[in-house]
Protein backbone atom coordinates (compact mmCIF):
# COMPACT_ATOMS: atom_id res chain seq x y z
CA UNK A 1 0.00 0.00 0.00
CA UNK A 2 1.29 3.37 -0.75
CA UNK A 3 0.43 6.78 0.46
CA UNK A 4 -0.93 8.51 -2.25
CA UNK A 5 -1.63 11.98 -0.66
CA UNK A 6 -1.58 14.36 2.69
CA UNK A 7 -2.94 17.36 0.44
CA UNK A 8 -0.93 19.57 -1.33
CA UNK A 9 -0.47 21.97 1.37
CA UNK A 10 1.31 19.45 3.65
CA UNK A 11 3.76 18.71 0.49
CA UNK A 12 4.70 22.32 0.16
CA UNK A 13 4.99 23.11 3.88
CA UNK A 14 7.90 20.25 3.88
CA UNK A 15 9.33 22.17 0.82
CA UNK A 16 9.45 25.01 2.76
CA UNK A 17 10.96 23.80 5.87
CA UNK A 18 13.40 21.57 3.88
CA UNK A 19 14.34 24.32 1.16
CA UNK A 20 13.32 27.86 3.03
CA UNK A 21 16.04 27.31 5.31
CA UNK A 22 15.71 30.49 8.29
CA UNK A 23 14.43 32.68 5.62
CA UNK A 24 11.00 33.56 4.49
CA UNK A 25 8.82 30.78 3.44
CA UNK A 26 7.92 30.35 -0.50
CA UNK A 27 4.45 29.71 0.19
CA UNK A 28 2.43 31.13 2.93
CA UNK A 29 -0.42 29.12 5.07
CA UNK A 30 -3.24 30.17 6.21
CA UNK A 31 -3.75 29.78 10.13
CA UNK A 32 -6.95 27.32 9.44
CA UNK A 33 -4.14 24.62 7.16
CA UNK A 34 -1.48 25.47 9.25
CA UNK A 35 -3.69 24.41 12.72
CA UNK A 36 -4.87 21.25 10.32
CA UNK A 37 -1.45 20.00 9.67
CA UNK A 38 -0.43 20.53 13.25
CA UNK A 39 -3.23 19.26 14.61
CA UNK A 40 -2.86 16.28 12.25
CA UNK A 41 0.76 14.92 12.49
CA UNK A 42 0.21 15.79 16.67
CA UNK A 43 -2.27 12.95 16.60
CA UNK A 44 -0.50 10.48 14.68
CA UNK A 45 2.27 10.97 16.72
CA UNK A 46 0.98 10.76 20.17
CA UNK A 47 -1.35 7.67 18.37
CA UNK A 48 1.82 5.28 18.37
CA UNK A 49 3.65 6.88 21.55
CA UNK A 50 2.78 4.63 24.08
CA UNK A 51 5.15 6.58 26.11
CA UNK A 52 2.25 9.86 26.05
CA UNK A 53 1.66 10.54 29.26
CA UNK A 54 5.56 10.20 30.31
CA UNK A 55 6.36 12.95 27.26
CA UNK A 56 9.64 12.06 26.18
CA UNK A 57 11.77 10.05 28.59
CA UNK A 58 14.92 9.31 28.93
CA UNK A 59 15.90 5.55 28.85
CA UNK A 60 18.60 4.14 31.10
CA UNK A 61 20.28 1.23 28.63
CA UNK A 62 22.02 -0.43 31.70
CA UNK A 63 18.82 -1.44 33.31
CA UNK A 64 17.61 -2.48 29.87
CA UNK A 65 20.32 -4.48 29.39
CA UNK A 66 20.18 -5.55 32.93
CA UNK A 67 16.02 -6.28 33.18
CA UNK A 68 16.75 -8.58 29.61
CA UNK A 69 19.83 -10.80 30.90
CA UNK A 70 17.20 -11.44 33.52
CA UNK A 71 14.53 -12.48 31.46
CA UNK A 72 16.64 -14.73 29.78
CA UNK A 73 17.29 -16.30 32.97
CA UNK A 74 13.84 -16.64 33.87
CA UNK A 75 12.85 -18.53 30.54
CA UNK A 76 15.99 -20.72 31.09
CA UNK A 77 14.70 -21.90 34.43
CA UNK A 78 11.05 -22.59 32.76
CA UNK A 79 9.36 -25.96 33.91
CA UNK A 80 7.81 -28.40 31.24
CA UNK A 81 4.13 -27.73 31.22
CA UNK A 82 3.07 -30.53 34.27
CA UNK A 83 0.68 -33.28 33.89
CA UNK A 84 -2.13 -30.72 35.73
CA UNK A 85 -1.56 -28.43 33.46
CA UNK A 86 -2.26 -30.40 30.14
CA UNK A 87 -5.01 -31.89 32.13
CA UNK A 88 -6.33 -28.55 32.33
CA UNK A 89 -6.16 -27.56 28.72
CA UNK A 90 -9.63 -27.54 26.58
CA UNK A 91 -11.04 -31.17 25.55
CA UNK A 92 -8.58 -32.18 22.30
CA UNK A 93 -6.06 -29.31 22.47
CA UNK A 94 -2.05 -30.27 22.86
CA UNK A 95 0.20 -28.25 24.92
CA UNK A 96 1.67 -25.41 23.10
CA UNK A 97 -0.71 -25.76 20.37
CA UNK A 98 -2.66 -22.74 19.08
CA UNK A 99 -6.31 -23.05 19.40
CA UNK A 100 -9.32 -20.98 18.13
CA UNK A 101 -12.29 -19.17 19.75
CA UNK A 102 -14.99 -17.95 18.54
CA UNK A 103 -16.13 -14.78 20.16
CA UNK A 104 -18.24 -11.11 19.26
CA UNK A 105 -16.57 -7.89 18.96
CA UNK A 106 -17.59 -7.05 22.29
CA UNK A 107 -16.58 -9.78 24.12
CA UNK A 108 -13.01 -8.95 22.81
CA UNK A 109 -12.77 -5.32 22.96
CA UNK A 110 -15.59 -4.27 24.49
CA UNK A 111 -15.85 -2.67 27.96
CA UNK A 112 -18.22 -1.73 31.24
CA UNK A 113 -19.03 1.36 29.39
CA UNK A 114 -17.81 1.24 25.82
CA UNK A 115 -19.20 -1.21 22.84
CA UNK A 116 -18.60 -2.11 19.57
CA UNK A 117 -19.80 -3.11 16.22
CA UNK A 118 -19.37 -4.06 13.13
CA UNK A 119 -21.23 -2.06 10.30
CA UNK A 120 -20.70 -3.34 7.08
CA UNK A 121 -17.85 -3.91 4.39
CA UNK A 122 -17.77 -2.10 0.74
CA UNK A 123 -14.67 -1.78 -2.14
CA UNK A 124 -12.87 0.94 -2.59
CA UNK A 125 -9.72 1.94 -4.70
CA UNK A 126 -8.38 4.22 -1.78
CA UNK A 127 -9.47 5.11 1.34
CA UNK A 128 -9.93 8.75 2.18
CA UNK A 129 -9.92 10.43 5.85
CA UNK A 130 -11.28 13.69 6.95
CA UNK A 131 -10.79 14.62 3.66
CA UNK A 132 -7.34 15.97 3.42
CA UNK A 133 -5.39 11.95 4.19
CA UNK A 134 -5.53 8.75 1.15
CA UNK A 135 -4.38 5.49 1.01
CA UNK A 136 -4.16 3.89 -2.32
CA UNK A 137 -4.27 0.23 -2.54
CA UNK A 138 -1.68 -1.16 -4.95
CA UNK A 139 -1.82 -2.23 -8.49
CA UNK A 140 -3.98 -5.59 -9.12
CA UNK A 141 -5.73 -5.36 -5.45
CA UNK A 142 -8.72 -3.43 -4.09
CA UNK A 143 -9.43 -2.48 -0.40
CA UNK A 144 -11.94 -4.48 1.82
CA UNK A 145 -12.96 -2.28 4.00
CA UNK A 146 -14.45 -3.17 7.05
CA UNK A 147 -16.15 -0.08 9.05
CA UNK A 148 -17.03 -0.40 12.92
CA UNK A 149 -18.93 1.98 15.32
CA UNK A 150 -17.18 2.28 19.24
CA UNK A 151 -20.45 3.49 20.88
CA UNK A 152 -19.56 4.97 24.79
CA UNK A 153 -22.72 4.26 26.74
CA UNK A 154 -21.65 5.43 29.80
CA UNK A 155 -22.22 8.60 31.44
CA UNK A 156 -18.21 10.00 31.53
CA UNK A 157 -15.74 9.94 28.57
CA UNK A 158 -13.87 6.86 28.49
CA UNK A 159 -10.74 5.75 27.23
CA UNK A 160 -10.55 2.93 24.43
CA UNK A 161 -7.04 1.58 23.59
CA UNK A 162 -6.71 -0.92 20.70
CA UNK A 163 -3.35 -0.16 20.00
CA UNK A 164 -2.23 -1.36 23.63
CA UNK A 165 -3.21 -4.68 22.35
CA UNK A 166 -1.61 -5.23 19.67
CA UNK A 167 -4.24 -7.04 17.53
CA UNK A 168 -3.70 -8.52 13.98
CA UNK A 169 -6.45 -9.20 11.60
CA UNK A 170 -6.93 -11.43 8.89
CA UNK A 171 -9.68 -12.08 7.03
CA UNK A 172 -10.50 -15.13 4.47
CA UNK A 173 -12.87 -14.79 1.40
CA UNK A 174 -15.31 -17.71 0.45
CA UNK A 175 -13.32 -17.95 -2.49
CA UNK A 176 -9.48 -18.75 -0.73
CA UNK A 177 -8.42 -15.38 -0.37
CA UNK A 178 -5.85 -14.00 2.45
CA UNK A 179 -5.26 -10.98 3.60
CA UNK A 180 -3.74 -9.12 7.01
CA UNK A 181 -5.11 -5.96 7.81
CA UNK A 182 -2.91 -2.83 6.39
CA UNK A 183 -0.68 -0.98 8.31
CA UNK A 184 -1.18 1.97 8.69
CA UNK A 185 -1.31 5.74 10.05
CA UNK A 186 -4.99 6.25 9.91
CA UNK A 187 -6.24 8.02 13.14
CA UNK A 188 -9.87 5.81 11.88
CA UNK A 189 -7.58 2.47 11.97
CA UNK A 190 -9.04 0.29 14.41
CA UNK A 191 -6.15 -2.18 14.89
CA UNK A 192 -4.08 1.04 16.58
CA UNK A 193 -7.58 3.13 17.75
CA UNK A 194 -6.44 4.89 20.75
CA UNK A 195 -8.49 7.83 21.69
CA UNK A 196 -11.10 9.17 24.59
CA UNK A 197 -14.60 9.03 23.76
CA UNK A 198 -17.44 11.38 25.11
CA UNK A 199 -20.34 10.42 26.48
CA UNK A 200 -23.05 9.62 24.30
CA UNK A 201 -20.88 9.40 21.65
CA UNK A 202 -19.72 7.04 18.77
CA UNK A 203 -16.65 7.06 16.74
CA UNK A 204 -15.70 5.54 13.40
CA UNK A 205 -13.19 2.94 12.82
CA UNK A 206 -11.71 1.01 9.66
CA UNK A 207 -9.58 -2.07 9.21
CA UNK A 208 -8.87 -2.18 5.31
CA UNK A 209 -7.28 -5.36 3.23
CA UNK A 210 -6.20 -5.60 0.15
CA UNK A 211 -7.91 -8.41 -1.99
CA UNK A 212 -7.33 -8.38 -6.26
CA UNK A 213 -9.15 -6.45 -7.93
CA UNK A 214 -11.16 -8.92 -9.71
CA UNK A 215 -13.60 -8.93 -7.42
CA UNK A 216 -17.25 -7.94 -8.62
CA UNK A 217 -18.92 -7.56 -5.50
CA UNK A 218 -17.69 -7.80 -1.69
CA UNK A 219 -16.90 -10.95 -1.24
CA UNK A 220 -18.37 -13.58 1.40
CA UNK A 221 -15.51 -13.63 4.17
CA UNK A 222 -14.65 -14.59 7.98
CA UNK A 223 -12.89 -12.01 10.01
CA UNK A 224 -10.03 -13.41 12.92
CA UNK A 225 -7.73 -11.71 14.96
CA UNK A 226 -4.83 -13.22 16.78
CA UNK A 227 -4.20 -11.68 20.41
CA UNK A 228 -2.31 -11.78 23.54
CA UNK A 229 -1.25 -15.73 22.59
CA UNK A 230 -5.07 -16.34 21.09
CA UNK A 231 -6.65 -16.38 17.78
CA UNK A 232 -10.37 -15.44 17.96
CA UNK A 233 -12.68 -15.97 15.23
CA UNK A 234 -14.84 -12.80 14.89
CA UNK A 235 -18.63 -13.28 14.76
CA UNK A 236 -19.98 -10.67 13.00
Amino acid sequence: MKISKIKTMAAVTTAAVLFGGCGEAPYALTESEENIIVNYSAHVVAKFNTEQEQGLSYVNMDAVEEAEAMTEVQEDTEAPVSDVEEAALPEGAVAGEQTVQTASLNDIFGTESISVAYEGASLAADYVENSYYAVDADPGKIFLVLTFAITNNGTEEAVFDNLAKIPSFEVNTADGVKASSELSVLLEDFATYQGNIPAGETQKAVLLFQIPDTATGTPEFTLSVMMGGTSYQISL
